[in-house]
C-alpha cells in the first residue's frame, strides 16, 4: 500500500497538517527542530501504532492538549483503506476502515513501515535488544508461522520466569517444555529468513561499495551444538538460582562481518551509516508487498559520494520513500525523479 493522504492534529508541534504524498518518493525540507521528524512519526505511527521516538503517549501530545490524532489513506490496487490512530495519556485507539482493532498485529500486516534514524546507528554497536527486533520485524512478514509461536514461546518464558523465581523445579520444567517446543520453530523462521536475507544483502552491499562479501553471523540464544530443551534441562539449577532463564530465543542475536572481519571497529561513522542502510533497503526487498521507507537527515555523516550511491539504491526501490533534510541541495540529487517536495517550518507543513 502507499500514503495517498495524511492527516495530523496536535502531535508535538504539528497542531494541524494535511497533505496528500506522492506514491513514490517524498522529500522533506526544513530547519532543527521545525517538525520534519514529527511528520515521519507520524507515518511510522500509522505502520507501528506506536512511536519511534518514545514509548509515552503524552510526549506526542502537543502541549495543553488531551490527544493526537493521525489519520491516513491507503491505496492497494483498486482499493482505498482507512488508517486511523488517536492516542491520550495512557490510552491507544486504531481503527482500520471504521472498524476498531485491539492489536498492532493488524496494522504490522496492512502497513510494513521502517525507519533509518540516528538510533538506528546503534544498532550494529549496542545491546542485542535492537538487533533481535529488527530481525523479527522481518520473520513477521516472512514466515506466518512465527507470529504466533513467539507469543506462544513469550507466554512460556513468563511463566517459567514465575515458576524459578517461586523455586517451583516441578513448574520450571513443565514449562520448559512448552518454552522449547515453541523456541524451536522461531529459531527456525529466523535462520530461514537470514539465508535470505544474507543474499539479498551482499548484492545490496556491492552496489554501496562495502566489501566484497557480506555475512550474517546468526546467534541463537544457546549453545546450537545442542538441542534447546537439552539445554534448558541442563541449565535449570543455574536459573533457578537466579530466577531467570539464560538461554532460548529471547536472547538471539546477530552480527555482521565484512570480507570476514567485524565492522564495529573498521568502519567509519559513515561506512557503518551506509551499512545501516544496506539492511534496511535489504528488509524492504525481502516482502511480499509494498512498504513504507522513511529515512531522517539523509545526509548526516555521509559524504557527497556516498549520498549519491544511497540516493541511487534508493530511487530504484519499489517502495514510497519520505527523506528529510535540513538544507534543500542535499535533497538536489533526486530532481530528476518524480518526486513531491514539502517544507516544514514551525510546525507547517506546505508544498516547496
Amino acid at each position: 500500500m502507499s500514503l495517498i493522504s495524511l492527516d495530523i492534529l496536535r502531535l508535538r508541534n504539528l497542531l494541524s497538517v494535511s497533505l496528500e504524498p506522492d506514491p513514490h518518493l517524498n522529500l522533506i525540507v526544513g530547519p532543527n527542530a521545525s517538525g520534519k521528524t514529527s511528520l515521519l512519526e507520524a507515518v511510522y505511527l500509522l505502520g507501528r501504532g506506536q512511536s519511534f521516538r518514545t514509548p509515552e503517549n503524552g510526549r506526542l501530545i502537543s502541549d495543553g492538549e488531551a490527544d493526537c490524532v493521525v489519520a491516513g489513506r491507503f491505496r492497494k490496487g483498486d482499493f482505498v483503506h482507512r488508517i486511523g490512530i488517536r492516542l491520550a495519556a495512557g490510552e491507544r485507539r486504531i481503527r482500520i476502515d471504521g472498524r476498531g482493532v485491539d492489536s498492532r498485529a493488524e496494522l504490522l500486516e496492512r502497513v510494513p513501515v521502517r525507519i533509518v534514524d540516528p538510533s538506528l546507528y546503534r544498532l550494529l554497536e549496542e545491546a542485542p535488544r535492537l538487533r533481535r527486533r529488527f530481525l523479527d520485524w522481518g520473520v513477521f512478514y516472512h514466515d506466518s508461522a512465527f507470529l504466533p509461536a513467539w507469543r506462544r514461546y513469550r507466554r512460556a518464558l513468563q511463566q517459567r520466569n514465575a515458576a524459578l523465581k517461586a523455586g517451583d523445579r516441578e513448574g520450571a520444567q513443565l514449562w520448559g517444555r512448552e518454552l522449547a517446543k515453541y523456541g524451536k520453530i522461531v529459531d527456525r523462521s529466523r535462520r530461514c529468513y537470514l539465508q535470505a536475507f544474507e543474499a539479498r544483502l551482499n548484492a545490496v552491499g556491492r552496489r554501496l561499495g562495502l566489501g566484497a562479501e557480506i555475512t550474517v553471523r546468526y546467534l541463537p540464544g544457546w549453545n546450537a551444538e545442542n538441542a534447546l530443551d537439552a539445554v534448558l534441562r541442563d541449565d535449570l539449577q543455574r536459573d533457578l538460582r537466579y530466577g531467570c532463564t539464560h538461554s532460548g530465543p529471547h536472547r538471539g542475536d546477530f552480527s555482521i562481518l565484512v570480507d570476514g572481519h567485524g565492522v564495529r571497529h573498521r568502519f567509519s561513522r559513515g561506512q557503518m551509516k551506509l551499512l545501516v542502510h544496506a539492511l534496511v533497503v535489504t528488509q524492504g526487498q525481502l516482502l511480499d508487498r509494498p512498504a513504507v521507507l522513511l529515512i531522517d537527515d539523509l545526509a548526516s555523516e555521509l559524504d557527497l559520494e556516498n549520498q549519491a550511491l544511497l540516493r541511487e539504491l534508493l530511487v530504484q526501490t519499489q517502495e514510497q520513500i519520505f527523506i528529510t533534510a535540513t538544507q534543500p541541495e542535499v535533497l538536489a540529487g533526486f530532481g530528476s525523479q518524480r518526486h513531491r517536495m514539502f517544507h516544514v517550518e514551525q510546525g507547517r507543513v506546505v508544498p516547496a
